[in-house]
């Protein structure tokens, strides 16, 4: 293999310009390895165009040379997205893509990407990988009475997907992050908490250079109206920006840099107060052997909605309540715990007063003690007084036509939606009576760009101030470094790049089910070479979903380092053959 990088590094360029155009392999194997039934080892590895096709590319060569067949193929994000959380229709036999297991917190909810698939993964486990005792630990993460029992069970967690390997874990790149420093300073793009793709610290924290007032970012996301379906704009840079900077939630993510992770590592379960200041929890006989679970929430004084209304616990309750229900052009926000109909059965939530909410869970919903409900950190409020039953969803301004609708919408947070251009621009201006404290920008622009070429110009012209969640490409690097009013920061990712199988009964690669050839598998393929080519030398190979710089990273996992007799010794020891 070592041979061929620099054939290979041509072919990555050539793909960049000429779709899929690399062959699998330079030459033809002679021999290759068989099953102890007999059977070749040979299938095919999915992927969507851009840097997943390169590694597809480098992975279907290694392999070649180690004697699997395996070549792979290039599919239309639309096709892929679709039957890759469909693995029982049997149309792929493996695939190349990332996932970010993001601090939301670090380790929660990505581990349902590994999760049984009939059970808690449907719909997210791609690989329909399922093992008992994995899914025992799951339930009891959730559940874990502190962030001591938290790590134990993380660290199992992790042990079990390392030695099974359902997923190959390839390419954890940096995230280049750049920002201009002539009109402002004081940014804030390091991972965690509020990451940088939807990153509210530094539009909240940035001071200005001289008497600057409008603080312009640039994206890449297409935005058609501001009412669009909330899932969808949830995993966007503006409508994650929307609900932190304009809706707001009840606590904070925390600021997280190396700082903070080397000082505090488990940062990223506590509570920091946002619209939310204090709760208490405490414990009732329920009348039938269990108890209720009691979270007494004390609100944020002095909030006012930008209409000048008071924030007050109704809206909290109504927000709980309601806007979960499916989506609808009239309510603002995404609101993802439960669904309405199930709400009573587990849980009551009412106001004691205008600054105190009382949440009241039945015996088996208890939330663990150790941390705040992830839906506080998540899921913003909504006024009532304008989306509840007497508001009507109707106030001033109002236009009933989401994609006429002018972004005049009502919130609690410092920046306010004044204009909004499809798939040209979002402006906020600062509320100034804002009751936290108050940003310096006095303007926030989000413009939209089509392509990575034309957002990167406007960053070079001045245009723009930050490109948030765009990476710098590898090979500009140098050329921002040498602009004078451009700084460039190296990120720690969040995208993992991986090599999932399909491991469904029926409709999987039925050879792949043997964990020994997944394991060869992970030792014949040169992980750091893909870090090195594809992504310029700006990352590291992870060895699992948590990254190695969380508190609750297991550093004694298999590395799977490259070694292809370690991978043929492994085969040969469990009756695999090797021949023509």
């Amino acid at each position: 293999m070592k041979s061929k990088k620099w054939l290979i590094s041509l072919g990555l360029a050539v793909v960049l310009v000429v779709a899929f155009a690399l062959p699998a392999c330079e030459t033809t194997p002679t021999e290759y390895w068989y099953t102890p039934e007999g059977e070749k080892v040979e299938f095919e590895i999915s992927t969507v165009p851009g840097e997943d096709t390169d590694i597809a590319t480098m992975i279907a060569s290694d392999l070649q040379d180690f004697g699997l067949d395996v070549t792979y193929q290039v599919v239309d994000s639309t096709t892929f997205n679709y039957y890759i959380y469909r693995p029982d229709e049997g149309e792929y036999d493996a695939v190349v893509h990332f996932n970010s297991p993001s601090p939301d917190p670090w380790s929660d909810w990505i581990w349902s990407f590994l999760a049984d698939p009939e059970e808690m993964g449907y719909l997210w486990n791609i690989t329909w990988w399922s093992d008992e005792r994995f899914e025992e630990l799951l339930l009891e993460n959730q559940v874990a009475p502190n962030l001591t029992a938290k790590a134990e069970i993380l660290y199992e967690m992790q042990a079990i997907a390392a030695e099974e390997l359902p997923l190959i874990y390839l390419a954890r790149p940096e995230f280049i992050s750049c920002y201009r420093t002539d009109k402002w300073e004081n940014w804030h793009n390091q991972m965690g908490g509020t990451t940088y793709w939807f990153n509210e610290y530094s539009i909240r924290e940035v001071t200005p250079v001289d008497s600057a007032i409008r603080l312009t970012q640039g994206g890449l996301d297409m935005l058609t109206n501001l009412y669009m379906d909330p899932v969808r704009q949830q995993y966007t840079d503006i409508g994650c920006l929307l609900d932190m900077l304009s809706y707001e939630t009840l606590a904070y993510y925390p600021k997280v840099d190396e700082d903070t992770l080397e000082s505090n590592p488990l940062n990223v379960y506590e509570f920091y107060p946002k619209l939310a200041t204090d709760y208490e929890i405490s414990y009732e006989a329920d009348g039938e052997g269990g108890q209720f679970q009691i979270w007494t929430v004390t609100l944020q004084e002095g909030v006012k909605w930008s209409d000048g209304e008071n924030f007050t616990a109704d809206d909290v309750v109504y927000s709980m309540k309601y806007v979960n229900n499916p989506w609808h052009f009239t309510k603002p926000t995404n609101w993802t715990a439960v669904e309405d109909e199930i709400l009573p059965e587990h849980v009551l939530i009412e106001a004691e007063d205008d600054l105190t909410v009382k949440m009241t869970y039945i015996e088996g919903y208890h939330n663990p003690e150790g941390w705040v409900p992830n839906w506080w950190l998540w899921d913003p409020m909504a006024p009532e007084h304008v989306f509840g039953p007497a508001g009507n969803g109707v106030y001033a301004g109002w236009n009933a036509d989401p994609k006429l609708w002018d972004g005049e919408g009502i919130c609690t947070g410092p920046f306010k939606v004044t204009e909004f251009v499809e798939d040209d621009y979002v402006f906020f201006e600062r509320v100034d009576d804002y009751w936290g404290d108050l940003p310096a920008a006095e303007e926030f622009v989000h413009r939209m760009y089509g392509d990575r070429g034309t957002l990167f110009a406007a960053l070079e012209a001045g245009d723009i101030d930050t490109v948030d969640a765009t990476p710098v490409p590898h090979a500009s690097v140098a050329d921002y470094q040498a602009y004078p009013d451009i700084e460039v920061e190296f990120v720690g990712g969040m995208a993992i790049h991986y090599l999932g199988f399909n491991l469904h009964p029926t409709a999987g690669y039925a050879p792949l089910q043997d964990e020994v050839l997944r394991q060869a598998i992970a030792y014949a393929i040169d992980k750091q070479d893909i870090v090195d080519l594809v992504f310029g030398g700006y990352g590291e190979v992870p060895d699992g979903w948590i990254y190695s710089d969380s508190g609750t990273h297991n550093p004694g996992l298999p590395q799977y380092e490259f070694n292809t007799t370690t991978a043929s010794d492994m085969l040969l020891a469990a009756n695999y053959t090797f021949h023509a």
